[in-house]
């Protein structure tokens, strides 16, 4: 059976890394106002932003030390 909520939830899960975060946040910041999304549900797409610009982070810091080492 078709679910919106989980819809719009892997919706904005997969424009991760697609999107910018502050479009994201946003967007499925409106979809909680309309009831659609629950606050464990911002809670589970915030987690995964801020693991995405870890990776991040640390593929920059990994690229840095290795420029040293050549």
């Amino acid at each position: 059976m078709f679910n919106f909520r989980n819809y719009i939830l892997k919706a904005f899960i997969d424009a991760i890394g697609k999107m910018a975060d502050y479009q994201i946040i946003l967007n499925s910041a409106g979809w909680h106002e309309k009831g659609v999304l629950t606050e464990d549900d911002l809670s589970d797409i915030q987690k995964r932003i801020d693991a995405k610009n870890a990776a991040s982070v640390e593929g920059v810091t990994d690229d840095v030390q290795g420029d040293d080492e050549e």
